[in-house]
Formats: structure tokens, sequence, C-alpha cells
């Protein structure tokens, strides 16, 4: 668990990192010889939106966060080279330095970044570094970057007022009352497309894997036509519809390679 920073909460942040957050990327090391439960963008993660305030950061990711009474602790300005270094320390094999290539964040290597440890009164945010530990830093005024599990770092873009999320399908023509409950809810818009790039990801590794064979082919799409017919039943019900597409994008990347 993180050890407890006391200090004046709201003196030592930057305001900018205060507000809602979607996640936009996740990168994992791609020199590392070993395989993660976390994926390159998992679409677990990517559209799910955190909240930072002097009170808690709390949202979604693969769990609740609850991050209660935040105290954020600034570090020396470094370049995310450095942080990257200190979060995941070397490897045992070369290339022994890891960089933000790796990671595929290379444009960001030298950028000049100021991490802030991030240590909650109560509850938990994400991971401790080696050195470095559990952190948040901004690259923009609205781009910030944290690390994460399975030695990985989640890209987040400040939510602004008026952001529309668009779904795994056109929000015009002749909507039935499920797609239209989509189309007007961020959160729900943001789980259908989660559901749409894991179901693409599962047909695209099919294919490379073994392109010949149809039926695999034939049954994965049988299992999303009938699991759309299941989601189709919670109609207009909010709550329905995110916990159906939710635990179908846990499926579906619980069989991605």
């Amino acid at each position: 668990m993180l050890q407890t920073v006391h200090l004046a909460r709201a003196a030592n942040t930057p305001a900018s990192v205060f507000g809602d957050w979607r996640v936009i990327s996740l990168s994992t090391d791609q020199s590392a010889t070993v395989s993660f439960d976390t994926k390159i963008d998992d679409p677990r993660y990517v559209g799910r939106v955190i909240h930072f305030d002097t009170v808690a950061i709390n949202g979604e990711l693969t769990f609740a966060i609850d991050c209660q009474q935040p105290a954020f602790q600034p570090q020396a300005a470094m370049t995310l080279n450095e942080a990257i270094v200190k979060t995941n320390g070397e490897r045992r094999f070369a290339p022994v330095t890891p960089v933000a290539e790796d990671f595929n964040l290379a444009p960001l290597g030298p950028q000049k970044i100021t991490p802030m440890l991030v240590a909650c009164q109560k509850g938990y945010l994400g991971p401790n570094g080696e050195s470095l530990k559990n952190w948040v830093a901004l690259l923009s005024e609205d781009k910030l970057v944290m690390n994460w599990d399975d030695n990985s770092y989640v890209v987040l873009q400040r939510v602004k007022a008026g952001d529309k999320v668009t779904p795994g399908f056109a929000c015009a023509g002749s909507l039935s009352p499920v797609e239209q409950t989509i189309c007007a809810n961020n959160e729900l818009a943001a789980w259908d497309r989660s559901v749409s790039d894991a179901y693409k990801i599962q047909i695209e590794e099919q294919r490379e894997m073994d392109p010949s064979d149809k039926a695999a082919l034939a049954g994965m799409k049988a299992a999303q036509r009938a699991w759309l017919a299941k989601r189709n039943q919670c109609q207009t019900d909010a709550g329905c519809l995110k916990k159906s597409m939710r635990d179908r994008t846990f499926e579906l990347v619980s069989k991605i390679q």
C-alpha cells in the first residue's frame, strides 16, 4: 500500500491536474520477455474516466479507484525516459535500460515532466515503481500520464464540457431505443466502443493465426450476435447496458493473446 505523505494537498498540486480525465491509450513494455494481463490500448481501460480533486481520486479501470484525501508530492523535473527507468528499474537482459520508445511513447521520451507522487489517506490509486512510487505527471495542459500495473503507462486526456464520445456505430439515421440510449450517454458510448475494439482485436488475431479456419470466425461472429441480442433486452436501462457491455469487454479481452 502507498505510504501517507503529509502535505498541504491543494498547495502542492497544480490546479490543472484537477477534473475529469479520459484514458486514451495504454502502453506496455514491448521489450519484455513475459506476457502481461494488461494489453496495449487495453479496451478495459481506454475510454474510462478518472476524476482528480483534493477530496478524492476516483473512477473505474479494471477495478473501482477510490483514493481518499490524496496527497501529492512533486518531484524534481526529469525527462519521461528518466521517470521510466526510476519506475520500471533496469532489465536483467538487453536492452537493460527501458525507454519511452519501448512503450510506444518515443516522441515523449526527451520531454521534461514533473512527476507527482500520489499517496492516499485511505484507499488506492495505482502501483509503486522501483524508486519512483505511484505518480502522475502533466504532458501538456490537457494530457496526463501515470504509471500503472504490469509496468504500463496510461495516457489520459482532459474531459471538457461538450465532449462527445462516439460509440462503435454511427449515431445517425434510424436508431433503436438501445442505440439512442447509448448515443446519449458518454459512459455507455465509451463502453460500446470498448466492446467493438475488443471484438475487432479478437477477429484480427484469429485471422492472423489461421485465416483458413472459417468455423472459428463464424463461431466468434455468432457469439457476438447472441450477445447483442441479450444486451438489447436491457432496452433503455443504462445500468443494465453498462454491465452487459463491461462484462462483454472483459470476456473478449480474456481471449486476446
